[in-house]
């Protein structure tokens, strides 16, 4: 028996040392390929194609027959299955409480149980079924996540403070997981169940400062993770739930009394999501794309829609101008500390400073009427272009090109209808040779500006 085990192991070396051999032999052959490209005057040698070792034969068939049925049977297969696991163990036990067959103290063991055994199931064949692995631990915690809600909701066996706590740990426990594991899936499951925490065992208890603290809390860890692990999902779910938990509580609960705690959070959240966006590329000195940049945008509009309503709200003045001077003032002094600081990410301070004017030229009609608008946008608009030419900046010559478009828009559109003949003649006159003498500046100097921009 032991004769036949060490014939067997031999066997096995050998087979082994044989695959090696192979690709040694098509990397040597390899090489000498590249060796005659480099030197076409060396004599051609009759070299064989590299034969594929069988291992990589069989890994590239397998590959190609990783179509549809791959991912049916090793993605969707597994998520419908501990879907439907999960549905038919809280059927069987609803079933279980409308016949009364067991007690609640029971069911709730039970329950915890079946999450237990989900877990373990899912420890025991991580290391040869890692995706498969995966989502049983998914499966686990979430089970987790519902036993301790139907304990706290329904049957009382918890107080609202060891729920809300016995979450957490869960919360954490799968974020641990899922970075010890690299499985992004796990950690979209942990935020998701953390976003789910206040509204499963909160209450109505109207706690504003409790739900937003504990929502910064979350954001924190997010913003951890964020430093960690490019994992983009992540950002989008705590964004999205972030800003649609403060935006309705805004708009549908919020009043004078909690505006400390409104303006307090805006800031925090607002702050921690730059920080969550961009952290993990600044740390890594790496270039941002279209992504980060668009969730900056909409948080910019989200913040200055939010600000507006926190300033205006049953206030004595409705007047939100010093709200978007202040932003736009905010965007300029964070243009010119990420230029500082990071002035090889250029879409940065670039859409900062985009930003900044935006709010600057919606500043101009909030605090100014009638013809003195047009006025302050032709003025803002020949400073554009004289900072973009002289600067070499091409950014700052388009936006002065689009606000002399608005305010011709402006003119032609709105102020005509108001306008006395004698208005009309110097707005027209005045804004014509404007556009004329920048025209010729364009001519002049396209050497110039059309060079090296920045």
């Amino acid at each position: 028996m032991m004769d036949q085990q060490q014939i067997n192991d031999l066997k096995a070396k050998i087979q082994l040392l044989k695959e090696q051999q192979e690709e040694h032999r098509n990397e040597l052959l390899f090489l000498e390929q590249q060796l005659m490209k480099l030197h076409p005057a060396a004599p051609a040698a009759a070299i064989p194609k590299p034969v594929a070792p069988q291992s990589n034969q069989i890994r590239q068939t397998t590959q190609k027959n990783n179509g549809v049925e791959g991912f049916v049977g090793l993605r969707l297969m597994q998520f419908a299955g501990i879907i439907v696991l999960i549905t038919g163990i809280a059927i069987g036990v609803k079933y279980a409480i409308d016949k009364n067959l067991i007690s609640p103290a029971v069911r709730i063991i039970l329950a915890y149980l079946a999450s237990g055994l989900l877990l373990f199931i899912s420890i025991r064949l991580r290391k040869k079924y890692e995706t498969f692995s995966a989502i049983l631990f998914s499966g686990a915690m979430a089970a987790f996540y519902f036993t301790t809600y139907g304990a706290f909701e329904y049957y009382g066996f918890l107080s609202r403070p060891l729920a809300f706590a016995v979450m957490i740990l869960f919360t954490f426990f799968t974020v641990y997981v899922s970075l010890k594991f690299e499985r992004q899936e796990i950690a979209t499951l942990a935020l998701v169940g953390a976003y789910g925490i206040p509204f499963l065992v909160g209450g109505n208890s109207g706690n504003v400062v409790m739900l937003f603290s504990y929502i910064f809390l979350i954001n924190t860890g997010i913003l951890f993770l964020s430093f960690k692990r490019s994992w983009n999902i992540l950002k989008v779910i705590a964004f999205a739930a972030s800003w649609l938990i403060f935006i309705s509580w805004l708009f549908m609960k919020h009043n004078e009394t909690y505006s400390g705690a409104a303006w307090l959070f805006l800031i925090l959240f607002y702050v921690q999501f730059l920080l969550t966006i961009f952290g993990f590329r600044l740390a890594r000195n790496e270039e941002t794309d279209a992504a980060d940049l668009s969730l900056l945008i909409f948080q910019s509009f989200i913040v200055y829609i939010s600000s507006l309503y926190i300033y205006t709200y049953k206030g004595d003045t409705e007047d939100g101008s010093i709200v978007t001077l202040a932003i736009s003032v905010f965007y300029l002094l964070l243009m010119f500390i990420s230029k500082g600081l990071f002035h090889q990410q250029k879409m940065i301070w670039h859409t900062c400073l985009v930003l900044a004017l935006i709010l600057i030229v919606i500043y101009v009609p909030q605090k100014f009427a009638g013809t003195t608008i047009s006025l302050v946008w032709v003025s803002m608009a020949v400073l554009l272009f004289v900072a973009g030419l002289w600067q070499r900046f091409r950014l700052l010559r388009i936006a002065s090109i689009l606000l002399f478009g608005i305010t011709l828009v402006k003119l032609v559109v709105l102020d005509s209808i108001n306008f006395s003949t004698i208005e009309k003649i110097v707005a027209y006159v005045s804004i014509g040779a404007i556009l004329l003498v920048i025209a010729f500046l364009y001519q002049k100097y396209r050497h110039l500006i059309f060079g090296n921009d920045e």
